[in-house]
């Protein structure tokens, strides 16, 4: 049954779809993300809130549904259990959380943070996914990537569209907080999963959320213990921030529009 499943599973490499960054089938995927979170904002955007709501809640546990599932699937595809994919890193922690504040209410001051942590974490994979090997376009690990942050990435398009979260500046300190508290579990996990040993041949050095390399290993090892974590922290903070000012600014806009257009009515 084994052999069965990874012929189902397992890596394609025709050469004639492959996917790798800034391929043909890279920005394929990435027009079917950015036209299918399109289409779903224009079948909504009609709808009653509580209807954009469950959207969004579905959404992320989609997401969920596939990270977990993700990890009994992989080892038809490889033969074993990924261990890089466990919850240390922003695009694969926000799935676990953003599902975490959608069901449990005492969350619920930091459904926005989450919720815009996880649309960072899925833009910043997708758009460069320096860390996925080379295959077929159509391959399960490829397919599963595609569509895993595709929907982190819809799931913060539509809670901002459709005025689902709490923009004001005074929560920007929830932002704060979950920014730092993911730099600071994302190093708990590189501190206990990083080494080697002999007798398991377990070897492996991450370097989770980047806080213990820069992205691109360019700073030296004895600068980058101090740069590299607070690099990732101010560059998603800022994204974060710029996130929530043009959303503002977008809000801010068409309220106007409405205004004007309600005067002219008048």
């Amino acid at each position: 049954m084994f052999n069965l499943m990874h012929e189902l599973f397992k890596d394609k490499d025709t050469g004639v779809f492959t996917f790798s960054a800034f391929s043909l089938c890279h920005i394929i995927y990435l027009l079917l993300i950015i036209g299918g979170i399109i289409l779903v904002i224009f079948l909504y955007k009609n709808k009653t809130q509580e209807a954009k709501t469950k959207l969004i809640t579905t959404t992320v546990t989609i997401a969920f549904a596939l990270y977990i599932a993700d990890f009994f699937l992989m080892p038809f595809a490889t033969g074993t259990i990924d261990i890089g994919k466990l919850p240390f890193h922003l695009c694969t922690l926000m799935s676990v959380m953003c599902f975490v504040v959608r069901h449990n209410k005492k969350m619920g001051v930091f459904k926005t943070a989450f919720t815009l942590l996880g649309l960072i974490g899925g833009l910043m994979y997708i758009t460069y996914p320096a860390g996925v090997a080379q295959a077929d376009g159509y391959s399960y690990r490829i397919v599963q990537t595609v569509i895993y942050h595709g929907l982190m990435i819809a799931q913060g398009v539509f809670a901002l569209v459709f005025d689902d979260l709490d923009l004001s500046w005074k929560n920007f300190k929830y932002d704060v907080i979950a920014v730092l508290a993911v730099a600071v579990w994302a190093y708990i996990g590189n501190t206990l999963y990083s080494g080697s040993n002999f007798w398991l041949s377990y070897e492996h050095d991450f370097n989770w959320f980047f806080v213990k390399h820069d992205g691109l290993y360019l700073i030296d090892d004895e600068k980058d213990a101090f740069i590299a974590p607070l690099m990732s922290v101010s560059s998603v903070l800022a994204i974060s921030a710029l996130l929530r000012l043009i959303a503002i600014k977008l809000k801010s806009l068409f309220v106007k529009e409405q205004v004007l257009e309600a005067e002219k009515e008048a």
